[in-house]
């Protein structure tokens, strides 16, 4: 088996983990919100738990949100000025996005490191949760993301530089 081959299944992998977990957090918050209204309103008992897990799981949502939309290309972005200039020059510019983003990614996974190893001295209030479980989704997805800016700057190099996708122009 090749290199490409290895590291495209190892990337395919991640992202329908990613996927996956993001389609059972969110129906986890669905029904868990549900069930709260249904016990706050119908039954005058409601479930303590209840918001602080869905809090918790929102924010690995949004760190899995903003890896698909990396993955995907799909963040805003205005190319008016852009999509004017010839091919070098997109390459270059679409490169040095990548670079910014690949820096601010290093950021966040050392200081999400910090993070966690800070939130493993605390514990959720109503759930039986270190909250290092929580602080860990941001160097785990900024890590992702670094690997797909790198694969992206590839891409760049490899063939001529496309108008991002859900451009704006």
């Amino acid at each position: 088996m090749s290199a490409s081959l290895f590291f495209n299944r190892i990337k395919q992998g991640i992202e329908k983990i990613i996927d996956w977990a993001a389609v059972l957090f969110f129906t986890v918050i669905f029904f868990v919100a549900i069930a709260q209204i249904i016990m706050r309103w119908i039954f005058k008992n409601p479930i303590v738990w209840s918001e602080e897990l869905i809090r918790l799981m929102f924010i690995w949502i949004c760190y899995m949100g903003w890896t698909m939309a990396s993955r995907n290309k799909s963040h805003i972005c205005i190319t008016t000025f852009i999509s004017r200039l010839p091919a070098g020059a997109r390459k270059v510019i679409q490169t040095f996005n990548c670079f910014l983003v690949i820096v601010f990614s290093v950021f966040m996974v050392y200081f999400g490191i910090e993070m966690t190893e800070v939130g493993g001295r605390g514990m959720a209030v109503t759930l039986p949760i270190n909250f290092a479980l929580v602080y860990v989704s941001a160097p785990i997805t900024n890590f992702i993301i670094f690997l797909y800016q790198i694969l992206e700057i590839v891409h760049i190099w490899k063939k001529s530089p496309a108008e991002p996708q859900g451009a704006l122009s």
